[in-house]
């Protein structure tokens, strides 16, 4: 989930929207115009902008320079008894994204990087087997046994991932 920046925690009624894990984003994240629109912030206050622009480098070399929007990004767990605690990612300093629009928005996600995923601490397994990515939030052991008893509970469910978000 895409927050305004600073939030405890996320509003209820925030949208929940798939982002893909690029392990070569360079930024801690990346998204487009659309997608901040899309998440409900107001991109016409120039006072949640950060002053400093990112710099892109496109494939075929080009270089642009990105605003860069302050806001809180929130990873949601398709484990329905984390699905209420979403875990907070420091996006420093904010997201850049691309203000104008993309020729095509067919399947562009906006894309969480690896320097948000390791300042958090999470640890990431991806199997390419079972085409499946795996994250572990940060904590003590004893604050698990609880989401273990519930989990073992439940049959160790899970919520699909395009039951869990809307699309892009």
């Amino acid at each position: 989930m895409l927050t305004e920046a600073g939030l405890p925690e996320p509003p209820t009624d925030a949208p929940c929207r798939p982002w893909k894990f690029d392990t070569g984003c360079a930024p801690d994240a990346m998204a487009w115009r659309f997608h901040l629109e899309r998440a409900g912030l107001d991109l016409a206050d120039p006072r949640k902008l950060h002053s400093a622009k990112a710099i892109a480098r496109l494939a075929n070399d080009a270089v642009e320079e990105l605003p860069i929007r302050r806001a809180s990004l929130w990873l949601v767990s398709n484990i329905p008894a984390l699905r209420q605690s979403p875990f907070p990612l420091l996006l420093n300093p904010g997201l850049p994204f691309y203000a104008r629009f993309p020729r095509r928005r067919t399947n562009l996600f906006p894309l969480v990087g690896m320097s948000a995923f390791r300042r958090a601490g999470l640890t990431v397994k991806i199997n390419f087997k079972a085409a499946t990515l795996s994250v572990w939030t940060p904590g003590p052991w004893y604050r698990g046994w609880p989401v273990f008893a519930r989990r073992l509970l439940d049959g160790f469910a899970r919520t699909p991932f395009d039951r869990l978000c809307g699309g892009p």
